[in-house]
């Protein structure tokens, strides 16, 4: 690709704003502008040049600007080209789908029609290196493998989310944005999740908790502890954290560990579906017997947990409504609109099951 000419000192800041909007109008940047250092090494001008040039784009509607995160591509000027037309969407995800859990496949699977209803293709992109610490050769294959592509991205990390909103490609967010990445996004509200789940153990009673938290790398992991801490009782103590890497030998180390605690809690919040057989199976083995001594709640669902006895106290969400929200959020990238919404946030519905019940009381003596 060519690289643009350099600006003149005469009329540099209308020569700046010009070749903004002919990177727009050729498609360059399809969703957002390059952040201010890169385009000013681009460009070779100075901040100053940059902001007032960006700021009277803002002032005829075509850009929005926010501090600190790249600006927003409104509307394209209508001289010369037409801007280039999204003819694919790629879904990324960390690893191969039928290893996920079932939601994710079921969402996926649904929109892949939607998407090809109006003529763009589906591709799905099954591999954990754009996942890895350093990502970011492998995310410019990727996206230079898909032109004219719009991007869905399934639990992005940190570095992950920073790179796309930085390269300016239509990418929406299946997860929690971090701070300061001004991605659009759908995900579930953890944040709601996490209060309503620390509300109803209060509701029954319980003072000492704890969370069963995988580190997964996503938003969701600070999002989910602050609010299940947020929502206790108060006076309560600080939720007991048991972090583990979604590995069997982990989450069984930290069950043991827990049974363990001289003052030990009462009730268990535990964010992934997978951790719950072992939560019914381990501590049963160590005397914990639920919900006579430990009142259980999953923050996923998964068809399994109505199969134990007792059942399972989970949020059962709606896969459907995610993949209908994508087709509407991806449409409007491809006609070149920002979503009507940034952050969809989903509440699911609470199944109360038969795991939670009233504190145990102290034995005597």
């Amino acid at each position: 690709m060519k690289p643009h000419p350099i600006p003149q000192r005469s009329t540099l800041v209308s020569q700046t704003i010009a070749l903004v909007e002919r990177g727009m109008r050729e498609g360059r940047w399809t969703a957002r502008l390059p952040s201010q250092s890169e385009l000013c090494g681009q460009l070779a001008i100075s901040r100053t040049t940059l902001r007032i040039a960006l700021h009277e784009l803002k002032r005829r509607g075509q850009i929005h600007v926010s501090q600190g995160s790249p600006a927003i591509i409104l509307r394209r000027s209508q001289a010369g080209k037409a801007a280039q037309t999204i003819a694919r969407v790629v879904l990324v995800l960390p690893e191969p789908l039928w290893c996920l859990r079932p939601s994710v496949a079921r969402w996926a699977g649904e929109l892949r029609p939607l998407v090809e209803q109006v003529g763009m293709e589906f591709v799905l992109s099954e591999t954990s290196q754009p996942y890895r610490m350093r990502s970011v050769g492998h995310l410019e294959k990727l996206v230079q493998a898909h032109v004219a592509a719009a991007w869905v991205i399934f639990g992005a990390t940190a570095a992950m989310q920073t790179w796309f909103a930085a390269r300016g490609v239509p990418t929406i967010l299946v997860g929690s944005a971090f701070p300061g990445v001004d991605l659009p996004s759908i995900e579930y509200d953890h944040a709601a999740i996490a209060q309503h789940a620390a509300a109803k153990l209060a509701a029954a009673g319980h003072e000492r908790t704890a969370i069963l938290l995988q580190r997964t790398g996503s938003a969701a992991d600070t999002v989910t502890s602050a609010a299940f801490a947020a929502g206790r009782r108060p006076g309560a103590p600080v939720p007991v954290v048991l972090e583990h890497d979604g590995s069997l030998l982990e989450i069984e180390t930290r069950l043991r560990q827990f049974a363990r605690l001289s003052h030990r809690p009462t009730a268990l919040f535990v964010t992934k579906s997978h951790a719950i057989p072992a939560v019914l199976t381990v501590l049963p083995q160590l005397g914990i017997v639920i919900p006579r001594d430990l009142s259980v709640i999953c923050r996923e669902d998964d068809p399994f947990l109505g199969y134990f006895v007792p059942a399972v106290a989970r949020y059962s969400s709606d896969a459907s409504a995610i993949a209908r929200k994508l087709a509407v959020m991806l449409a409007r990238l491809a006609h070149h609109q920002s979503p009507t919404v940034m952050h969809d946030r989903l509440m699911p519905r609470f199944v109360a099951g038969q795991s939670i019940g009233p504190p145990p009381v102290p034995r005597r003596g």
